[in-house]
């Protein structure tokens, strides 16, 4: 088989070119051309912006593609916008690839951001191709901008609120437990398909006017408790806490505790939100109430539940400072 040829044979254009060519009509630069080395566009209302960004030796499964890694990336930064009570409507992508790579690692990572474009109506305005050195990888960043008809902040809530959650949550929970619980077993394919290629909940604005405080959960616990704790709250959970079915069944399998789930969670892809008062609360799930006291816990049981995940230390048992 002839070898395919490396990135640092084929150089800057030709990596340029066959991105572009895979994005098909999801890249888009706006009002000037492809090539042009910025994007412009006419901006109306608030707009949301957010930049996001991992590496493939952070953020990649042995048992995924760089397709897989692209569009995790974007979910990541969709949901965030979206949160805000923002529609992801625009993003510009920096790529970062070790010239030992080739053309196919492009394509791949092509596919993942074009599927993502084409399934959520977010265009593609441009980028950016940097070199990058092995062993970090490949590596992405991501800038999103949304459109919002109501911005929601994370302050906002108040003691007796309910707080519900846009979907069952313990799916990124269970790849941590396995390693660092030396938990054995195969993860379910549905968890895997899941991490892959997890759903933002769009859906979530349709009800927006109904709510007043929300956040996203990218860290765990640590983004439930920065949100109590700047509204000076804490949470106490339901008793019949909404674990995804396919989690539930993998924890009883390897006898693994909820609490264990609840720690070990990471991103979920999902948002936690609070309603005023007499509203519907949209579609959600119920997570607990906010009481006063004790800002920034959560209580399972009336005992504080401590987990969630730093950048820069990993796993930590530590509430956020």
């Amino acid at each position: 088989m002839k070898p395919k040829p490396k990135l640092a044979d084929v150089g800057e254009d030709k990596a340029i070119n066959t991105l572009i060519e895979v994005l098909g009509d999801s890249f888009n630069g706006g009002l000037l051309d492809k090539l042009d080395d910025a994007a412009a566009l006419h901006l109306e209302g608030v707009t949301i912006i957010k930049v996001d960004g991992t590496s493939e030796r952070a953020s990649k499964y042995p048992w995924m593609g760089l397709d897989d890694l692209t569009y995790r990336v974007l979910a990541g930064s969709a949901l965030d916008i979206i949160a805000k009570g923002g529609r992801p409507r625009y993003t510009l992508i920096s790529l970062g690839m070790p010239k030992e790579r080739t053309l196919e690692d492009i394509r791949l990572m092509g596919m993942g951001i074009r599927e993502f474009a084409q399934r959520y109506g977010v265009r593609v305005l441009g980028g950016d191709f940097n070199a990058s050195e092995e062993p970090l990888g490949v590596w992405i960043d991501v800038t999103m901008l949304g459109e919002a008809r109501k911005l929601i902040r994370m302050r906002g809530a108040q003691a007796g609120d309910k707080v519900y959650v846009t979907s069952c949550l313990g799916r990124s929970a269970i790849p941590a437990l396995m390693h660092y619980l030396s938990i054995k077993g195969e993860i379910p394919s549905s968890v895997k398909e899941w991490l892959r290629r997890p759903e933002v909940p769009l859906s979530f604005l349709r009800y927006v006017d109904e709510v007043k405080a929300t956040t996203d959960i990218s860290d765990g616990l640590r983004s439930v408790s920065r949100f109590l704790k700047l509204n000076s709250l804490s949470l106490t959970l339901s008793e019949e806490l909404p674990i995804c079915s396919d989690v539930v069944e993998f924890a009883e399998e390897t006898g693994i505790e909820v609490e264990d789930v609840l720690r070990f969670m990471g991103e979920e892809y999902a948002i936690i939100y609070v309603c005023n008062r007499g509203s519907g609360c949209g579609n959600g799930f119920l997570l607990g109430q906010l009481t006063e006291g004790s800002a920034g816990k959560v209580l399972l049981n009336g005992k504080e539940l401590l987990g969630g995940w730093d950048n820069f230390r990993g796993f930590t048992l530590n509430s956020t400072e």
